[in-house]
């Protein structure tokens, strides 16, 4: 009987994640341009939602009579898709190790925004990275405990009134909302950067 049951639970929570292919353009790292269809899983209660870890580090190209081939990330310098909400999304290889396409969610003129995805039992997590264009520093920025404001003020320090900027959010409004902030910042950054040039 437990076997049973068992079984009645695996094939349950493997059918949770809905498997689809959504439009994709991968530039290789020999700067080849491919318009194809890559296999994508999606959550189950909210089918909108894109799971990334499903195809940051191999990509499912599925082919127009069914067939897949996989590209491993490291052959790949960046890929652009619509997501299921008909957001535009863009991932570059630029991870350490090259083995791990990142999510760009800001591009300036002295700053970059990562996101890099992780599996985890039930779905994934993720991590961001900012990059410095000009000093070519680079930070990992982790939310265990809400916005790392001392890793910021220090990172940003070549503009001091961005520590007082920072130091203005209360974690109360910014819990469960980093992403936003954290976009409020860079953006702040960025016009300060402006304004000194």
């Amino acid at each position: 009987m437990r076997k049973y049951l068992l079984l009645i639970l695996i094939v349950v929570f493997s059918s949770s994640f809905g498997q689809e292919t959504l439009d994709a353009k991968i530039i290789t790292n020999e700067n080849d341009t491919l318009k194809v269809k890559i296999k994508v899983v999606s959550n189950m209660f909210d089918p909108d939602l894109l799971y990334v870890t499903s195809f940051n580090t191999k990509v499912t190209v599925v082919g127009q009579d069914g067939e897949k081939t996989k590209i491993e990330a490291p052959a790949i310098k960046k890929l652009s898709l619509v997501d299921y909400k008909g957001k535009e999304r863009n991932f570059i290889n630029n991870s350490q190790d090259k083995k791990v396409l990142r999510e760009v969610l800001f591009s300036g003129d002295n700053l970059d925004w990562y996101r890099a995805y992780n599996s985890i039992t039930g779905g994934e997590n993720y991590s961001d990275f900012l990059f410095n264009k000009i000093t070519k520093q680079e930070i990992g920025v982790g939310y265990f405990t809400g916005l790392p404001k001392k890793k910021l003020i220090k990172f940003m320090s070549d503009v001091p009134e961005m520590e007082e900027f920072i130091k203005s959010f209360k974690a109360s409004e910014y819990f469960g909302y980093e992403t936003e902030y954290m976009l409020k910042i860079v953006e702040k950054y960025e016009a300060y950067k402006k304004l000194k040039n």
